[in-house]
């Protein structure tokens, strides 16, 4: 294999070195977490929630960006949205877990561009549920980002050119669709053809709810249903955190239904 010599390029190893170990090790299948990546990823179970918030964009007259557009393309059309998240139903491999398990480096699933009814525009990120369990991992990642919101409004609000305050403050919303995966579980049960494809329902939005990170911090702290201890830890020491100076952290892994 000829190389182009540079430091900063990627040194591989000869394919002939890698076995079947290796390739479960840079994949990053370590047990029952990956098990469940792979149940998404190898079969067609959709990212329900994602999917009913596409059908309610396109009721909203928002149109998705995919490629190349020019202006034409969105006629009719009151605004625009982009997928922006890394999402494991999007063939992503267990290992890419690890890196979005960082708050530093979590991003919400989709960026929303539109105007309102009184022809302001908006700019929204928007963190898609298809269910209403809420992990405390997301609550950590989510509080992160919301931090970084605020950090962005009040830098934009004290200095600011007019062209970027008139489209602030920019706003995170989390959109809970509770019963999207389990209406697709629901028609797969049913005994849907293969070629009977799940689509979103009217039911899936009318049953639907849209949070701000303190509406939902509120409900998982304090009205929450059911509690659910994870299997999976935290992937560090909890001594070692605590002498590195975090005295909060716990490697427990919980889910709670709100």
């Amino acid at each position: 294999m000829i190389m182009v010599l540079n430091q900063n390029r990627f040194t591989v190893a000869e394919p002939q070195e890698i076995g079947n170990k290796d390739i479960l090790d840079y994949l990053g299948h370590w047990g029952a977490k990956a098990d469940s990546f792979l149940e998404n990823t190898n079969t067609k179970t959709p990212d329900a929630g994602q999917e009913c918030f596409n059908f309610e964009m396109s009721q909203l007259n928002i149109k998705e960006v995919r490629g190349n557009y020019t202006v034409k393309d969105y006629e009719g059309y009151v605004g625009a949205f982009q997928q922006t998240g890394f999402d494991p139903f999007d063939k992503m491999i267990p290992n890419g877990f690890i890196t979005i398990s960082n708050s530093d480096w979590y991003i919400p699933d989709n960026f929303v561009s539109y105007y309102d009814y009184s022809k302001t525009i908006n700019l929204c990120w928007v963190e898609v549920k298809g269910t209403n369990w809420i992990k405390n991992s997301d609550i950590e990642h989510y509080r992160h980002f919301q931090r970084s919101v605020d950090n962005w409004n009040a830098l934009i609000e004290k200095a600011g050119k007019p062209h970027i305050k008139r489209k602030a403050p920019i706003e995170f919303k989390i959109a809970v669709y509770p019963d999207a995966l389990s209406s697709y579980y629901q028609h797969k049960k049913n005994g849907a053809w293969e070629s009977d494809l799940w689509t979103p329902t009217q039911t899936n939005i009318d049953r639907s709810y849209w949070l701000t990170f303190d509406e939902l911090e509120h409900r998982f702290n304090n009205e929450f249903r059911e509690e659910e201890e994870l299997s999976e830890k935290v992937s560090f020491f909890v001594h070692q955190m605590h002498e590195l100076g975090f005295e909060d952290y716990s490697d427990r892994k919980f889910r709670r239904r709100i």
